[in-house]
């Protein structure tokens, strides 16, 4: 790859993500209708980015396509929700268990102290940066396999848990895992115990699904089919 290939490459990265924080906080709400006009006005970027975006956000299911001229945000559904971490569920604990003997202690507690917030998330920038530390704790993860293919799919759900718990920050001012987990989780990589990490890693999503599910059952507003604040 050349230098010039490498940085049209992070520029559409750097575009993606800018966008996708704002499907993320609502900002472009689901069911929003979007356009390269719109997004080149509100991300002061060029309509072969925004074109370039929403064809890979079309592609992953953040935008849908109602015909050849309009293109809406995605909503978020309790389908999607319980989709979500079906697969999480179905993915996660084996792939941390099958890396756990290359994974740098260091790096992984450096990766987990980021998602860290002391106290109540208060305001959208701490909830969008741990939200987004989190996806990267998971993404990073998947890279120790080097299986392109399920990086791939991992930040496409990394992604939608970003939708997901945004929500449920909102609601809840915290995210819905205790921190400290993950501190357990650390121990039982350090010493490869592959049994335990699937266990406990299965537990501790399914316990996320179950906080999320009840406190979006608890909303009456939220039990609609779009999730929208």
């Amino acid at each position: 790859m050349t230098m010039a290939d490498q940085q049209t490459e992070t520029e559409s990265l750097d575009v993606f993500d800018r966008i996708m924080d704002a499907i993320v906080t609502q900002r472009l709400a689901p069911g929003q209708k979007v356009s390269e006009n719109i997004l080149t006005r509100m991300f002061g970027i060029s309509r072969t980015a925004a074109r370039n975006a929403m064809e890979q956000m079309t592609a992953q299911q953040f935008m849908i396509s109602n015909s050849p001229r309009i293109t809406r945000i995605a909503p978020l559904t309790l389908r999607d929700v319980k989709e979500n971490f079906t697969l999480r569920k179905m993915i996660a604990p084996s792939v941390l268990a099958m890396i756990s003997p290359q994974i740098e202690e260091a790096e992984f507690k450096r990766r987990n102290d980021a998602i860290y917030h002391e106290g109540p998330i208060s305001t959208d920038a701490d909830a969008l940066r741990t939200l987004k530390a989190n996806r990267d704790f998971n993404v990073y993860i998947a890279q120790q396999t080097q299986f392109q293919l399920l990086i791939g799919w991992t930040r496409q759900l990394e992604e939608t848990t970003m939708r997901i718990y945004w929500i449920y920050i909102k609601l809840t001012k915290s995210m819905p895992f205790p921190w400290e987990q993950h501190k357990i989780l650390l121990e039982l990589v350090k010493n490869n115990q592959t049994d335990e990490i699937r266990r406990y890693t299965l537990m501790m999503i399914s316990s996320c699904e179950d906080r999320v599910l009840n406190a979006i059952f608890s909303h009456a507003k939220l039990n609609e089919h779009s999730l929208n604040l």
